[in-house]
């Protein structure tokens, strides 16, 4: 309550986060699916709200509810986006690099060996790119990185690669 510091309006947040927080975690949950995302989004969204009391005070009862639904709401779609996004870089093995029987010149544990060589970012990078089909601004994003940078840790990445099957002498410069 620290945020707010007039008695009378930390009275009315009190009455507004009895009235709403039910139906807020509700709300919150069945878009999350998750308790403690629930809880946070709930949390985040108070803590706006408590900010924001001046404002929000201003309003009418059903003004101040239909406000909290709202925000709600959208916090928990901006919580479950984000969630997407971490849960997209999902585990891989160096196999589904090679979806193919012809592998060029090198075979498939050569190319293993090369791959498994790289740092994880090059090779997640690599993927990304290669497999994934994912453009830089998609990188970008999943990263939370500029799409010059994205773009840039792709030539590096491919440069990394070469380098090392450079140094193996199994291509020529």
């Amino acid at each position: 309550m620290a945020l707010i510091d007039d008695e009378e309006d930390i009275s009315a947040f009190e009455i507004l986060y009895k009235e709403c927080k039910s139906k807020a975690y509700i709300i919150a949950y069945n878009i999350l699916k998750n308790e403690s995302l629930a809880e946070v989004c709930v949390s985040e969204v108070f803590f706006s709200v408590a900010k924001n009391f001046k404002k929000v005070n201003n309003l009418t009862s059903y003004e101040k509810q239909k406000y909290v639904v709202i925000s709600v709401r959208n916090k928990a779609f901006n919580i479950l986006t984000k969630e997407k996004k971490n849960t997209s870089n999902l585990p891989y093995e160096d196999d589904i690099y090679f979806n193919d029987d012809k592998y060029s010149e090198f075979d498939k544990d050569k190319w293993s060996d090369f791959i498994r060589k790289l740092n994880k970012t090059d090779r997640d990078i690599l993927y990304l790119v290669c497999v994934q089909g994912m453009d830089y601004k998609e990188i970008a994003d999943s990263f939370g990185i500029s799409y010059a940078a994205a773009k840039q840790r792709y030539w590096t990445a491919k440069n990394n690669l070469k380098r090392i099957i450079l140094k193996e002498g199994m291509l020529d410069e």
